[in-house]
Formats: C-alpha cells, structure tokens, sequence
C-alpha cells in the first residue's frame, strides 16, 4: 500500500481505532475536539504578527500615530511605551522622534521622548552588561573604536559619555548594548545618556511640530514659512557645531590615551 503522504500503518482493529489510523494517515486532529471553538492563541497568527511588524518597522511604528491621536490622555503612555520598546530592539525611531511633536508639540514631545530613549538606554545598558555580555564583547571587534575609548570613558565617565551622545559617532540604539561592555558606570553613563540625546531629540520633535503647523490649519499659531525654515536651519547649524566640537574632544582623548 502506497500513500502520498508518510505514515505508519497499525494493524489494529478497524471498529475500534480507525478514528486513530486517519490520524497518522492524514496527520490532522481527529474530530473529538474543536481548536478553533477554545480561546488558545494561534501560533500562526502570533508569528505573521511579528514578522510583519519586523518586515517593516518604519511603516508599523508610523502607524502609531494615528491610533495614538484617537487615544486622548492615555496616547501620551502609549506613545512612549511604543518608543522605549523600538530602542530597546534597536528598530529606528525616527519616525517615531518627529511625530511626537507633531502629536504632543515640542515641550511634550521632547519630554516623552527623552524619557523613553533614557529608558530604552538603561535597560539595553543592562542587558549589555548581563544576558548578553559575552555576544556584545565579540561585537565590539567591528567598533574598534570603542576598544580605544574604553580605558577614557572608564576614567572620564560623565564628560565622556555626553561628548558620545552630542557626537553621531555611534548609532543610538545599538551602542547602548556596546557600552554595557566597557568599563563605564552606570549612572555616569544614564546621565551622560539623557543630557547628551536632548539637543537632538529637540531638534527632530521640533521638525515635527512645524510640520503640523504648516500641513493643518488651525494647529495654532502659524508664521510664515520662511521662520520654520530658518529656525531649523538654526537648530541644525548648532547642532552640528556641538557634535564637531564634541567630536573634536573625543578624537583628543583617544590620541592621548594612545601616548
């Protein structure tokens, strides 16, 4: 006997156990119990959830906003519930940084972002140093970098952590796990951490609460678009000065460390 799918024929008495052959014959469940009439979570559902979510996070995290923006007061946790989660899982937040200006303007954008990335950074920074301080350290031979600065940041701590954050040298979300590797303290690093992330968490939510005024009308009180241009041109231009400058030190330190 020849069947297209494999099974394994039991001689057994067909009255009492052919519900048991279709089984194996058909690899299905037997009709004696009905999955779909219990509430048990659907693997399958479960899986194409996440891999939609991980396929494209930018579209997903996106998405965000609009649900947020039915959401009243509770919008404001959920946001940053959504944010710390996106860093923690190094998932680019971008998006995510310019539309809580949008949806909260720049005074609480910037306070629900700076929080929840400091958050997202502690955590990571943990993480880093416990579960998975054996994996980051083998990460740290692709970020030689890091290696000449460890002995510094040791010995610096604050400073050097807030150069770090002013400097885009590392990306964000992922040199929070790699600095739980080096010799760096932790509240130096959650502070340095904080202070450091803020001028450009400014910036981007600022982008944010200018594209609202200029896209929705009634959204307050709208200037003419040359003064959006110019205060961001502003922002930037200041922003990049820091981050040269901080850069500038960095590159200090690591030449006098290799002395």
């Amino acid at each position: 006997m020849k069947h297209k799918c494999m099974c394994v024929y039991i001689p057994l008495p067909i009255h009492k156990f052919k519900w048991r052959y279709h089984y194996i014959q058909t690899h299905t469940q037997p009709p004696i119990y009905d999955i779909h009439t219990h509430s048990i979570p659907n693997p399958t559902d479960t899986y194409n959830a996440i891999q939609t979510f991980l396929s494209n996070p930018t579209e997903t995290l996106q998405s965000v906003t609009t649900q947020v923006q039915s959401m009243g007061n509770l919008g404001l946790v959920y946001f940053g519930v959504v944010y710390t989660v996106a860093e923690i899982l190094a998932i680019p937040a971008i998006p995510l940084t310019a539309s809580a200006g949008y949806l909260f303007g720049v005074t609480g954008g910037t306070a629900v972002v700076l929080l929840s990335a400091s958050v997202a950074a502690a955590v990571s920074f943990i993480i880093g140093r416990t579960l998975l301080r054996g994996y980051v350290e083998s990460m740290l031979d692709e970020y030689p970098k890091f290696r000449k600065i460890d002995g510094a940041i040791g010995r610096e701590g604050f400073k050097l952590m807030l150069l770090l954050r002013l400097s885009p040298i590392f990306p964000f979300a992922l040199s929070n796990y790699l600095y739980g590797a080096t010799s760096v303290k932790f509240w130096p690093y959650f502070w340095g951490t904080m202070l450091g992330f803020a001028p450009g968490t400014l910036a981007y939510v600022y982008a944010g609460e200018v594209g609202k005024a200029l896209t929705l009308p009634g959204s307050g009180e709208v200037q003419p678009w040359y003064v959006y241009a110019g205060g961001l041109a502003l922002v930037c231009g200041i922003l990049k000065v820091v981050a040269d400058v901080a850069t500038g030190v960095i590159d200090n330190m690591e030449d006098e460390d290799a002395l």
